[in-house]
């Protein structure tokens, strides 16, 4: 854990606890207010310090978090809502459970991730203030939505600790994993511009012989 994330509490200090990051790691750098502007709603506190303090980026290149929208011009890879043409495919209302087709709906999902297993990660806004939207993952293994009533980070670290009945990802290489590598899309570009491999973080290199 860097010495700045001393600051932080509750679930996100403890999934930083757990993540493995480069020495140097720092999180991105938003202007809030127009990203509120940009993209038509607020967004939880819980996901602006994650991107504050770790950034966009991905788990394990497996779960990736999606940092804001801030141009209009910047779109791909950034929070949005469900296109128009996959809220009007069939397969996109389906649930794991029956009752909560009667409770959420597609229209009110907003994208904030997806998973190496083509899974799409969601939060339900609806009428609800953003610190209570809802998690609802998208399985290709079921083919539907299902719920969890967590935020954001709550649910990432649920899942590295496999504190779910079962895995939410059609990936289960997360699951019960411990010491993940996290890196940042802009500490990814960094690397791969200054000729380093990004997998190397948190894995020393072996001197040559």
């Amino acid at each position: 854990m860097a010495a700045n994330d001393a600051k932080i509490e509750g679930p996100l200090s403890e999934l930083l606890g757990l993540v493995v990051r480069k020495e140097d790691s720092a999180g991105d750098v938003v202007d809030w207010g127009r990203a509120r502007a940009v993209n038509g709603h607020q967004f939880p506190v819980d996901y602006m310090n994650f991107i504050e303090r770790l950034g966009g980026g991905s788990f394990e290149e497996s779960l990736n978090v999606r940092p804001p929208l801030v141009a209009a011009s910047d779109a791909e890879h950034r929070i949005r809502a469900i296109s128009p043409e996959a809220q009007a495919a069939p397969l996109t209302h389906r649930w794991t459970d029956p009752d909560a087709a009667a409770i959420y709906r597609v229209e009110d999902m907003v994208i904030w991730g997806e998973t190496a297993g083509a899974d799409t990660l969601c939060w339900i806004t609806g009428d609800a203030a953003p610190d209570a939207w809802p998690v609802a993952v998208y399985s290709r293994n079921d083919l539907a939505w299902t719920v969890y009533h967590c935020t954001l980070t709550e649910f990432i670290l649920r899942t590295l600790r496999a504190e779910f009945d079962v895995c939410p990802l059609s990936d289960a290489s997360l699951f019960g994993l411990e010491s993940p590598r996290f890196l940042s899309a802009r500490e990814e570009a960094e690397m791969m511009n200054q000729g380093s491999d990004p997998k190397d973080v948190g894995h020393p290199k072996v001197p040559s012989a």
